[in-house]
């Protein structure tokens, strides 16, 4: 079941992915309208489109946190970048580095569990 924060990026990613950033925000709400009781966040959907299921949210959730990795990788890539050009040595640890964030996410199952590599 997802929690209070999870319920919210949920909703925002299905929306996001299911009928694109445009509609972000449109015909939907998450509300907590009963602030004392822990987790009592609701959806109001009133978009024509059938509301989306528990596991359909959970879905979009997981492809969202796997984007925000791999935008997350491809940055720390970018920075090292010019180790890769031909007239810089690259020592064994920097191509060690850059292969172990080449490799995610395939090597990981779960977004939540990537451990990032050190930078050398």
């Amino acid at each position: 079941m997802l929690n209070n924060i999870n319920l919210g990026f949920a909703v925002e990613a299905y929306v996001k992915q299911t009928f694109g950033e445009l509609e972000l925000g449109e015909g939907y709400e998450c509300r907590n309208d009963t602030p004392e009781i822990p987790n009592s966040t609701r959806l109001y959907w009133r978009r024509n489109e059938a509301e989306p299921t528990e596991e359909q949210l959970e879905t979009a959730l997981h492809l969202h946190n796997w984007e925000e990795v791999r935008k997350h990788r491809d940055v720390l890539l970018a920075a090292t970048d010019f180790y890769a050009l031909s007239d810089v040595t690259m020592s064994d640890d920097m191509a060690t580095y850059r292969q172990a964030l080449r490799d995610l996410p395939e090597s990981v199952e779960n977004s939540e569990d990537v451990v990032w590599p050190e930078k050398p």
